[in-house]
């Protein structure tokens, strides 16, 4: 499965390429990668094979304190799940300046690291903890980033997990939905 998807990801970029329409090519690009990581969620939601650490409460909760670490500072957290193994999670990076680099790349290494470091202490392994494949999007307006929420907040009962999202322990939001 993970290595059609990549197949298919690899055939999607070349036909991209084709393309000279630049509000074309953003057109497909975001259709398509929403598609895309549709699947790659529906895959990850039907593994049965692991790891699936974060099923662990003491991994989950290391993994929920790192991505709050740094919330309101680098950051706000809108929402965030934590799946049996992998996690959605939607935030507003703040301004970078000359002293301060709060781009998505930084604050994801940083997540990702301090996590990682923490979990293999707990689970008494090395190694890497996290796959090297994510998904990132920009919310494009208030309308999209609900849309993002609402997705993040839902994929539990998505998976079968829980009926009512509220339920999943690992959920957060900032605010009402």
């Amino acid at each position: 499965m993970v290595e059609q998807l990549r197949a298919e990801a690899e055939q999607f970029e070349k036909r991209l390429i084709t393309i000279k329409d630049q509000k074309e090519k953003i057109k497909l690009r975001d259709r398509e990668q929403r598609k895309l990581f549709g699947k790659w969620d529906d895959a990850l939601h039907k593994s049965v094979t692991g790891p699936f650490w974060l099923k662990d409460d003491q991994i989950a909760q290391i993994v929920a304190d790192s991505i709050l670490y740094h919330d309101g500072v680098w950051f706000d957290v809108l929402a965030y799940c934590i799946m049996p193994n992998h996690v959605h999670l939607v935030l507003i990076p703040h301004e970078s300046s000359d002293t301060a680099d709060y781009s998505l790349t930084k604050i994801m290494h940083n997540i990702k690291r301090n996590s990682a470091n923490h979990a293999n202490k707990v689970l008494g392994r090395s190694g890497a903890f996290w796959q090297h494949e994510s998904y990132d999007h920009f919310a494009r307006d208030e309308k999209e980033l609900e849309r993002i929420i609402k997705y993040v907040l839902y994929n539990p009962v998505k998976a079968g997990l829980v009926t009512d999202w509220k339920s999943w322990k690992w959920t957060y939001c900032k605010y009402e939905m």
